[in-house]
């Protein structure tokens, strides 16, 4: 089957799932014109909003599940939802992903949001993204441990959760690690495999890395508009 008609194929599966999807959760004015794409997905629950906060809203805008890293199942993207998911702008969410939103939970992905795939987010309490962040793979983002731990010498249980908020063009790397109470500002890159906690530190422009976290380089950022490597000849 050429790539022509294996896309085609892929888009006519995506329309067929995103038009019930659309319907279910967006005003009917924004339903028609399906800005939502789903590419196979699994629903644990579906109690939840989804909710799309821009002015311009069109069709496509945001697409989950579709494959886009070859290294990761096509296995669509998976939600379990008893919150709120909002969305400010355009959204890209890769194959073999899961988002777990709980009642008291809510994730806003700021506009431009991009993960490739086999991102893992759940929140009970806030995650938010500022404008063009970027997820890398197998990271997860979590705004709770679940298990809070009794504190023997004051008779009481530990806040085990807190709200997350990743600021504006924060590059996350592959295998992160976010726990609950981190807030960072704009411009920040995290190294591959860090674990990222609330106590930092955090500085723009620089790259953080390791666990625990520390800065291994400063005055460097991510050039979106410069984005790929396409010669590897040495």
């Amino acid at each position: 089957m050429s790539k022509f008609f294996r896309n085609k194929m892929i888009m006519m599966r995506s329309i067929l799932a995103s038009i019930p999807f659309c319907l279910r959760h967006l005003p009917l004015r924004q339903a028609v014109k399906l800005p939502i794409l789903v590419y196979k997905p699994k629903y644990r629950s579906q109690k939840g909003q989804f909710v799309i906060d821009c002015p311009n809203v069109r069709f496509g805008m945001i697409r989950m599940g579709f494959l886009r890293c070859a290294l990761y199942p096509d296995t669509g993207i998976s939600f379990k939802n008893y919150g709120q998911i909002v969305f400010k702008g355009t959204c890209l969410i890769g194959n073999d992903s899961y988002i777990v939103c709980g009642k008291q939970g809510k994730i806003v992905f700021g506009n431009d949001f991009k993960n490739t795939g086999c991102m893992r987010i759940t929140s009970q309490c806030g995650v938010s993204f500022g404008k063009s962040a970027r997820v890398g793979w197998e990271t997860i983002i979590m705004d709770t441990n679940y298990h809070p731990l009794w504190d023997m010498e004051k008779k009481k249980f530990k806040r085990a959760f807190s709200p997350i908020s990743i600021g504006d063009y924060n590059w996350i790397a592959t295998q992160c690690y976010v726990m609950q109470g981190v807030v960072t500002p704009e411009r920040c890159i995290f190294g591959a495999r860090s674990v990222i906690t609330h106590s930092g530190p955090f500085e723009s422009y620089c790259v953080h890395s390791g666990s625990p976290l520390k800065i291994l380089t400063r005055n460097v950022m991510r050039d979106y508009e410069h984005d790929h490597i396409y010669d590897y000849s040495l």
